[in-house]
């Protein structure tokens, strides 16, 4: 089959679900399919918004010193296309045509037909953008709606919208695997820092410096570009580490530390329990996917800092805790594999 993805945005930054497309290209392209990856320079239907938008980011690129180059590069096979707009003069007729976020949605419910069997991959509830109204507009859109989580599929059925799946998610098990020995971790605990206050930067901050407090402890962050919240000088950043040095860094750790208030699965989690972290968590909805509390992580309620502290300090103290979990945590993330994921995804685009 012909397939068409159309990703939210020029991406120059490490997202978790352009990832995730990527590894759906990939392997489809691995099973004999022809896939197109097309990245819209502007994304917002008003010309005048996109536009100023489009210039916006491009400008906050350059302060942030982050190159305009595509973050993923794909299989080799796969055509990449990057394009003004996605409308039909600038993409391949197809058998489908799949939105990969809101921001694409109305533009794939606008293409002709001959450019595809029109399906809206939600790997998110995304109404934590501001433009909320226009995040669930799309939801009612004639496109066939196919969820990665139970829980998104739940919040559809909430507005009287169905969803093919959940087709779950997956890490790439040979990129994130266990590669040093739990008892050889110099760094205590780590975390990724994201600017959005959804993704939690300040709780992340606060829950290490109250820790901070009760113990001498080392720590790492992990962020896509320069933080614009005030670091402690004894924690370590580490922008856009390359593959090699993130896999590192997660193998250097007893304790992964996730303050994210929303996520539609938690891709960064499963990427540091396949490198042996413990994991101490908000418990949002897209982790409960495949985090059982006190079985192979340990969550509190979203917002909770005093209760995250408490729980990540028992980590540090308790040692067969900490090393149970991790067991746990390292066969949690083999149930998860791509091949199975595409394969479903094939399945219910062939029977529906």
């Amino acid at each position: 089959m012909k397939m068409t993805f159309i990703l939210p945005g020029f991406i120059v930054t490490p997202m978790g679900g352009v990832k995730v497309i990527h590894e759906y290209a990939n392997r489809l392209t691995q099973m004999g399919h022809r896939i197109t990856l097309v990245y819209p320079l502007i994304t917002n239907q008003n010309r005048l918004t996109g536009m100023f938008k489009t210039n916006l980011r491009a400008l906050y690129n350059r302060i942030t010193k982050v190159t305009a180059d595509l973050y993923y590069t794909p299989d080799s096979r796969v055509t990449v296309l990057v394009v003004k707009k996605a409308i039909p003069r600038y993409l391949p007729k197809a058998d489908l045509v799949v939105a990969t976020g809101w921001q694409t949605a109305n533009w794939v419910a606008n293409l002709p037909m001959d450019y595809g069997w029109k399906i809206y991959l939600m790997q998110h509830f995304e109404t934590y953008f501001r433009q909320k109204q226009a995040v669930l507009a799309t939801y009612h859109l004639p496109l066939t709606k196919v969820a990665i989580a139970q829980w998104i599929i739940d919040k559809l059925k909430a507005i009287g919208e169905n969803a093919l799946g959940p087709l779950g998610n997956a890490i790439n098990h040979t990129e994130f695997f266990l590669n040093n020995r739990l008892s050889d971790r110099p760094v205590d605990i780590i975390g990724i820092y994201h600017h959005l206050k959804v993704k939690g930067p300040k709780d992340l901050i606060q829950t290490l410096c109250a820790l901070k407090q009760r113990q001498n402890i080392t720590a790492v962050l992990i962020a896509s570009r320069r933080p614009v919240h005030h670091i402690p000088r004894w924690i370590k950043v580490a922008i856009r580490p390359s593959l090699e040095s993130l896999r590192e860094i997660y193998n250097s750790a007893k304790i992964f530390l996730h303050t994210s208030h929303t996520e539609g699965w938690g891709l960064p989690v499963m990427e540091a329990m396949a490198c042996g972290c413990a994991v101490a968590s908000y418990a949002s909805e897209g982790v409960r996917e495949f985090i059982r509390d006190r079985q192979n992580a340990l969550l509190c309620p979203v917002g909770d800092i005093d209760a995250l502290t408490q729980l990540a300090h028992n980590l540090l103290m308790d040692e067969e805790l900490r090393n149970r979990l991790t067991g746990e945590g390292l066969k949690t993330v083999k149930n998860y594999s791509w091949d199975r994921i595409v394969e479903k995804f094939i399945t219910l685009v062939a029977n529906n």
